[in-house]
């Protein structure tokens, strides 16, 4: 079954309010992870030298710019649903023009 690479950046400054949904994201990461859809997820960390990565935050929280994962679902339609599904889309925190979703090949 064919492996989609999924990089969904963030907006600018959009930290705050991706930590607010963030455990909705990753309970719903879940099932995915333990069916085997998901086989791989990171954040993706701020560029250096931006406010993103050098503005100070409380202990604990993660510099976080963006979401990398990798699927596995029969058509590339499947996985962009899946994509489309994610509180981070639906609480616009990813750059929906950035988003690349993507087979990869063996």
């Amino acid at each position: 079954m064919p492996r989609f690479l999924c990089v969904c950046p963030d907006h600018p400054d959009i930290l705050d309010k991706r930590l607010a949904v963030r455990p909705q994201h990753l309970v719903r990461a879940k099932p995915d992870l333990e069916n085997g859809t998901q086989v791989y997820a990171g954040a993706i960390l701020p560029k250096p030298d931006t406010e993103a990565r050098t503005r100070p935050l409380p202990e604990g929280v993660p510099r976080i710019a963006g979401s990398l994962m990798v699927y596995i679902f029969p058509t590339l339609e499947d996985c962009w649903a899946r994509v489309k599904e994610d509180v981070y889309w639906k609480h616009d925190i990813w750059d929906k023009s950035k988003i690349i979703v993507e087979e990869l090949i063996d």
